[in-house]
């Protein structure tokens, strides 16, 4: 019965299917492949109820594979925003800096650690080659009245064991404890500092590479424009030389600009794909990895004082910050030496676990403080508080050429823009020009008063100014881009202006 009644059900669906069709006969129902060429439908194949069973498992089967791949293979969009999170993230050189701050941060907790002393268990066991005893000579008269020649006072046996603890903790140290602590935090704070400069610069680099591949995505489309052009003039010119209203030279020019605007397409699909190698290797993807690039080159209206971008970049650049700490850290260096004309004072304990085994004059606990000072070295505390002060100096010179430097690459982030800017008013006048030079050398060209060479040299000059403007959308976005990068929010900024 249920046989019965998928067969009639994929009866009525076939004939639904095709109206045409004959009513299928019993040779269908046992399974037979039925043609239907004669209603369009070619190589449709008609199966019982147990063999659709099969088919739709072996379908789902497939389906679910071809899922699978796709869930595997899906590609990872790439936006302005994406790929500065990314190259924080994955690029190699990010996270050796990050890896620098755990580094810094063992450091400190050592420096910490030596505000609380420390306790030491000792072990040592020792089997001499005779006691340790004193031999005192007895009097001649004596003798014979003790029956000895000597008396014997053992100081130490002869298997010597020590088992102790011992306890130290510094009282005093003239601010040396302190003051490495300091400085280890200070330091701490700057490798801090160096991985966000670090980071920085590696999503200014990011974003240049994903710039690059928009720009050169944008001179593809261009080329293909041009080719198109190319080829509909190519037309153009073989009918009007048919008709006899246009030479063969304007044929052959035509044929010659097409072949050479084929070659420019190639070029600029292999600077897409290098442009985008580029970026794979910023973002530390892999080659098999599918990558969808979303977005567009755009114009940035945002107005910008350059004052007050060169004061955001003093206060903010993460560089001119760790330089700050590392001065903070040369400083309390200088203070580490100058401890040494201090005395030291460590408080001292310890206690023998096992005194079986003791001499006479070993103690079995002991308490006390022991304080150092040196009284004369020759000039090396001298010598070494004056090169912590030298580097210190030379610290905070490099601290004062940094802001310069940031104050004039911003400068020249600053000049880059208004030029990109400039730039792109221009060459949008340009693409104007072309247009319209372009739509008369067609017009003169199709009624027989222009030559071919005037289409294909209007074309030129169309295709080169859309490709100027694409290069000034580019050189703004990058001197935006590099304003913020010396100001350390280039990330927010990123994803903020995205288009």
């Amino acid at each position: 019965m249920a046989i019965n009644a998928a067969t009639a059900e994929t009866e009525e669906t076939m004939r639904m299917n095709c109206p045409n069709a004959p009513f299928l006969t019993a040779q269908s129902r046992r399974g037979c492949a039925t043609s239907m060429d004669h209603c369009g439908m070619k190589h449709r194949v008609y199966l019982p109820a147990r063999g659709i069973s099969i088919a739709r498992a072996f379908i789902s089967f497939v389906l679910l594979g071809a899922a699978a791949r796709m869930i595997a293979q899906d590609s990872l969009r790439l936006d302005m925003s994406s790929v500065a999170n990314l190259a924080g993230k994955q690029n190699w050189a990010s996270k050796q800096a990050h890896q620098e701050i755990a580094t810094a941060n063992a450091i400190a907790k050592e420096a910490e650690s030596l505000r609380w002393g420390r306790i030491d268990f000792n072990s040592q066991y020792l089997r001499l080659n005779d006691p340790v005893q004193i031999k005192s000579p007895v009097p001649s008269n004596l003798v014979p009245v003790l029956g000895i020649s000597a008396l014997v006072t053992p100081l130490a046996p002869q298997d010597s064991l020590h088992v102790n603890f011992e306890a130290g903790i510094p009282l005093f140290t003239g601010g040396k404890i302190t003051h490495a602590v300091r400085e280890a935090k200070a330091g701490q704070n700057a490798t801090a500092a160096v991985a966000g400069d670090v980071d920085a610069d590696v999503v200014l680099g990011a974003e240049r590479n994903y710039l690059s591949v928009l720009l050169a995505q944008a001179v593809v489309d261009l080329n293909l424009q041009a080719l198109s052009t190319y080829s509909e003039h190519l037309d153009h010119a073989r009918s009007a030389y048919r008709q006899g209203v246009a030479a063969n030279y304007d044929v052959i020019r035509a044929e010659a600009a097409v072949k050479e605007q084929e070659k420019r397409l190639t070029e600029a699909r292999n600077q897409y794909d290098l442009a985008l190698a580029a970026l794979r290797s910023s973002l530390s993807l892999e080659d098999s990895a599918t990558v969808d690039i979303d977005g567009r080159l755009f114009e940035i209206e945002d107005q910008v004082d350059l004052n007050q971008a060169m004061d955001a970049a003093v206060r903010s650049n993460y560089l001119l910050k760790a330089l700050d700490q590392k001065v903070a850290a040369d400083k309390n260096a200088v203070r580490v030496q100058e401890g040494d004309y201090l005395p030291q004072i460590t408080g001292i304990a310890g206690r023998e676990l096992v005194d079986s085994k003791l001499a006479q004059t070993d103690p079995t606990w002991f308490a006390g403080a022991r304080v150092s000072l040196d009284l004369f070295d020759g000039g090396n505390r001298r010598a070494r508080v004056s090169a912590e002060k030298s580097r210190l100096q030379s610290t905070e010179f490099k601290r004062h050429e940094a802001e310069d430097q940031v104050r004039l690459a911003v400068r020249s982030a600053y000049l880059n823009l208004q030029s990109q800017r400039s730039a792109l008013t221009s060459s949008t006048k340009a693409v104007e020009l072309a247009q319209e030079s372009l739509r008369l050398a067609t017009k003169r060209f199709e009624v027989g008063t222009g030559t071919s060479l005037e289409v294909l040299d209007a074309t030129v000059s169309l295709t080169a100014s859309k490709t100027s403007i694409q290069q000034a959308l580019y050189g703004i976005d990058l001197a935006y881009l590099s304003m913020h990068r010396y100001q350390g929010d280039i990330s927010d900024v990123a994803a903020r202006i995205q288009k």
